[in-house]
């Protein structure tokens, strides 16, 4: 598991599952592990995103004011 903390950091390992997954040199329980890594950083940067997006649509709205 990843002890990424950060956005970038998340990304970072998740580009790296990919890179991992896509090689096809990975045996098959080692690509169970990292595709149920990779599915859930790719969860946490959404969900990251998503609020990242509500508290810039609320800092404009009350800058709009």
């Amino acid at each position: 598991m990843s002890d990424a903390k950060t956005f970038e950091q998340k990304m970072q390992r998740l580009e790296e599952i990919v890179k991992l997954l896509e090689s096809g040199n990975v045996e098959l329980d080692k690509s169970l592990a990292l595709y149920e890594e990779g599915s859930k950083l790719a969860n946490e940067l959404t969900k990251t995103l998503s609020d990242a997006k509500i508290k810039i649509e609320e800092i404009s709205t009350n800058n709009s004011k």
